[in-house]
């Protein structure tokens, strides 16, 4: 972080110890979301249930299929911001994801 201004870094870590926020991943996170939303802390906490919501979303999608590891999870997010919210999308889209070959048609 040291190549940010100390402004922003300030507000991040203000931000971060507000929301009960730790380690170096979820720091990360907040750096992205800042760079899309701007410094303003009404966005970021906005923007940040909304992650908040699709990785909540994204475990249960992961408890209903049986799978685990943040890997999966992170695929299941893209999908989920690509289709929705629909848990059958969702599963349909992340079975296809997994498909080792395609069918070859005539």
């Amino acid at each position: 972080m040291s190549e940010q201004n100390p402004n922003k870094e300030d507000f991040i870590n203000g931000f971060m110890k507000e929301e009960g926020l730790e380690g170096k991943p979820m720091m990360d996170l907040i750096i992205k979301i800042t760079n899309k939303v701007g410094l303003d802390k009404e966005k970021v906490k906005q923007a940040y249930n909304i992650y908040k919501k699709n990785e909540e979303f994204a475990n249960e999608v992961m408890t209903e299929l049986g799978i685990k590891g943040r890997a999966n999870k992170i695929k299941i997010m893209r999908i989920v911001d690509m289709v929705g919210k629909d848990k059958q999308k969702v599963k349909i889209g992340y079975l296809r994801s997994t498909i080792s070959s395609r069918g070859k048609h005539d």
